[in-house]
């Protein structure tokens, strides 16, 4: 049923993400044709025959510029005022000859202050009377802005491309960020003039705001009114052709404070020829080498009549358009180029872990964790190409590189390991069931073989001392085992999962795999997109904490290692450079203070996320020289075999006794006359080491021995030298490694041996994994 239920979420989630939206029906009657008439005339009334102050003075005959529509007018002259004064420190002490850019495509970014103005009695204005067709169901205005501090973004555009020193019209998207404002900000759409002094006059317009006639009104100068009159003139004609009469009845929504912007550039460095040069090359490529080109930097100040108060930023900065687009290109390449490491890197690692030994070690949460941290970024660079398709190019490359890194190789890896471990609880019962059938005659009835080797079987306690002849033994396939079903095919798992199980049908467990994979990913995706919107100081919070459980991918798999006494699982160049690519996109956000979203820098939880991602791989570090254990108490963990026991040569000293290990009495003392001796009456002044033969590569093993006498002499310091410490014992057993059947090899040797099959090299008893 996984299969259909996928089928059935995908159909639906197409069907709402394609479904075109319904066109409204238009509605208009002839009270609307009439009012449009009178607006028209109006605003080119107000255009043609008013003069720079007549809207202080008295007034414009234009809806929501008249004294008696409750707008606080009075207030702009105040406005006026600071604009001036910012144009006038941005030139203090420049030459008045100083370039700056006529096309001024680009976004700019900064933080604002919201100025105390003093307003002469309260006035309520009457929405109903501005405008008799809407409807809002509340009286309280959005972008209403209380807080005194905060962050402002524009865009600006300009809507025409003339020669230098031409009056140009322009627009602009302005985001207001502030403690109450939604994720994106208070968005309002904006319209004015661009002088080519690099000043800027914009201001919003709705059918209870007619303002866009009145924009040289706002200006800071006669000679301003005079040359934006005549552009304005060709502009509202233009705009005029095509308004359409429209019936606003039915829209429900809260009114909108409005606002009135002045913007003023600041100087470049450089001269004029060389600013000019940038502006070809941007405009028109032809590879000139211009560098990067300065980014844009303008003062501003905000102000809304309706609302009553005035915003002021004296920094406003950010890159050129063109500018942008190539800074968004070279993040996106660098971010192919991680991809594509990643993918080298987790090819590389899922080699490695070919066998069902090596994949019990590695814990699938820690690569669940990476798969869900690059689903979310597959979504976010589908969304980018969607977004602009100015970069669809290299956003499709990145898209494909972060699907095939998800779709094709982690969430298979994932599948590959969980259809391994998932049989770990039936398969203990099983092993259970077996040991303990172990003590009953065993009544199966075993096919003759012809095999002549002569076997002995090992003792069921493993800490018992093994024969004293062992022949060549049998494979442990020649145990008596009822056949599995003949339409299944048994999984082959390492010796502590010993039994042939009848695994889960693999197009079941795949198609379930990945539908929860998916599901939790897409509900992930909407919940995050669902917080972009929350207020600036919960939003925040939640992304550091989202990233911050990426950046604990490393948690799960010591935690595997931990209850499986494992003391590695994954390779280190896979843990540190998988650490390292995907610990520097995120990091670019927390430290570039000019990064691609202009989101506020925090250098500090950067610091701490780094600290805390390389605290897990110290960790794991620790973990393969220390033991696995090495951190947390016995009974917290069950028990686990240690491979690289001390050896002693007396039973009372504790540890493992030399006498117990299969081929002690086969050991050599290194360096003495008497090397050939057996083990049982060792010279008195002979050191304490023996050589052992390793079964796998076939040469000898040097290995320290501790007896009573000389931990004792260790400790207190009256040792005569002849010994060895139990300190230097302790360095020097990660050299060698002893099995449950007391064999023993090279720690090298025995390793390369247990990640292809978990038996012994010697007896063919099984073995527990590392």
């Amino acid at each position: 049923m996984e299969g259909p239920r996928l089928t059935v979420l995908v159909v639906l989630l197409l069907f709402i993400f394609l479904s075109p939206d319904q066109p409204r029906i238009p509605y208009y009657s002839q009270d609307e044709d009439a009012r449009l008439a009178v607006q028209k005339t109006q605003d080119f009334d107000a255009l043609a025959n008013s003069n720079y102050g007549d809207l202080i003075r008295g007034g414009l005959n234009l809806t929501g510029l008249q004294h008696d529509d409750g707008y606080q007018i009075s207030l702009l002259p105040v406005a006026q005022y600071l604009s001036r004064k910012q144009h006038q420190q941005n030139w203090n002490g420049v030459d008045p000859l100083a370039p700056v850019y006529q096309d001024v495509d680009g976004e700019i970014n900064g933080d604002f202050t919201r100025v105390d103005v003093l307003i002469q009695g309260e006035r309520k204005i009457n929405l109903t009377a501005l405008d008799p067709f809407a409807e809002y169901i509340s009286d309280i205005f959005e972008r209403n802005v209380t807080e005194q501090n905060g962050k402002l973004g524009i865009v600006l555009e300009d809507l025409q491309r003339k020669p230098k020193n031409t009056l140009r019209e322009a627009k602009a998207l302005v985001a207001i960020y502030t403690d109450s404002s939604p994720g994106n900000g208070w968005e309002v759409k904006m319209r004015g003039v661009h002088f080519p002094s690099g000043s800027i006059v914009l201001t919003t317009s709705s059918r209870r705001f007619n303002s866009f006639p009145a924009l040289p009104h706002f200006t800071l100068s006669e000679d301003d009114f005079n040359q934006s009159t005549s552009l304005m003139n060709t502009s509202l004609t233009e705009l005029w052709k095509h308004m359409e009469p429209t019936d606003e009845s039915t829209i429900l929504a809260a009114p909108k404070c409005e606002l009135i912007a002045w913007l003023h550039q600041k100087p470049l460095i450089g001269n004029d020829l060389y600013i000019q040069e940038i502006e070809n090359e941007l405009n028109n490529p032809d590879g000139a080498p211009i560098g990067d080109p300065p980014p844009m930097a303008y003062s501003a100040v905000l102000f809304s009549p309706d609302c009553g108060y005035i915003l002021q930023a004296d920094t406003l900065f950010g890159p050129k358009r063109e500018a942008y687009s190539t800074l968004v290109r070279r993040l996106i390449s660098a971010f192919c180029m991680i991809m594509v490491l990643q993918i080298v890197l987790l090819k590389r690692q899922m080699e490695k872990c070919a066998t069902p030994s090596t994949r019990s070690r590695i814990s699938y949460k820690t690569i669940g964790l990476a798969a869900f941290s690059d689903g979310l970024t597959l979504f976010a660079v589908i969304g980018l190409l969607i977004a602009d398709t100015s970069i669809f190019l290299l956003a499709g490359v990145a898209a494909f590189l972060c699907c095939v890194h998800v779709a094709f190789l982690e969430v298979k890896f994932i599948f590959d390991i969980w259809t391994v471990q998932v049989g770990d609880p039936a398969n203990a019962e099983r092993e259970r069931q077996r040991r303990t059938a172990g003590t009953t005659p065993n009544t199966t009835t075993n096919p003759p073989t012809t095999s002549t080797t002569s076997t002995t079987t090992p003792p069921s306690d493993p800490t018992a001392a093994p024969p004293a002849i062992v022949s060549t033994p049998a494979p442990p396939t020649s145990e008596a085992r009822p056949p599995p079903p003949p339409t299944t095919q048994p999984v082959l798992l390492p010796s502590d999962q010993q039994g042939v199980i009848t695994p889960i049908t693999p197009q079941t467990s795949f198609a379930s795999l990945y539908t929860k994979f998916y599901f939790a990913l897409i509900n992930l995706t909407f919940f995050t997109l669902w917080a972009t919107s929350w207020p600036t100081p919960y939003r925040p919070l939640y992304f550091n904490l989202l990233i911050l459980s990426f950046f604990s991918l490393w948690l799960p798999q010591i935690h595997r290692n931990t209850m499986r006494n494992c003391r590695k699982a994954l390779d280190w160049e896979y843990v540190v450079g998988t650490s390292i690519l995907r610990a520097v996109p995120v990091l670019y956000w927390y430290i570039d203070t000019r990064n691609l979203l202009n989101i506020d820098t925090r250098p500090r939880t950067a610091a701490l996320l780094l600290l805390w991602l390389a605290l897990q791989i110290l960790v794991l570090l620790s973990q393969q020289f220390l033991g696995a254990r090495w951190f947390v108490k016995d009974g917290w963990c069950p028990p686990a075999y240690d491979y690289h026991p001390v050896l002693y040569d007396d039973l009372e000293a504790g540890g493992l006794p030399i006498g117990e290990v299969t081929s002690a009495s086969e050991a050599k003392d290194p360096d003495s006359e008497t090397k050939d001796k057996p083990l049982s009456t060792p010279p008195t002044n002979a050191p304490l080491r023996k050589l052992f033969d390793c079964a796998i590569c076939m040469t000898e093993i040097d290995v320290p021995v501790i007896s009573k006498k000389h931990e004792h002499d260790s400790a207190s310091g009256t040792g005569t030298g002849t010994g060895i410490g139990i300190g230097s014992a302790w360095l020097e057993q990660r050299n060698y490694m002893v099995t449950p059947c007391r064999h023993i090899f090279h720690t090298e040797c025995l390793e390369g041996w247990m990640n292809l099959r978990l038996v012994c090299p010697v007896c063919r008893e099984g073995l527990p994994p590392l």
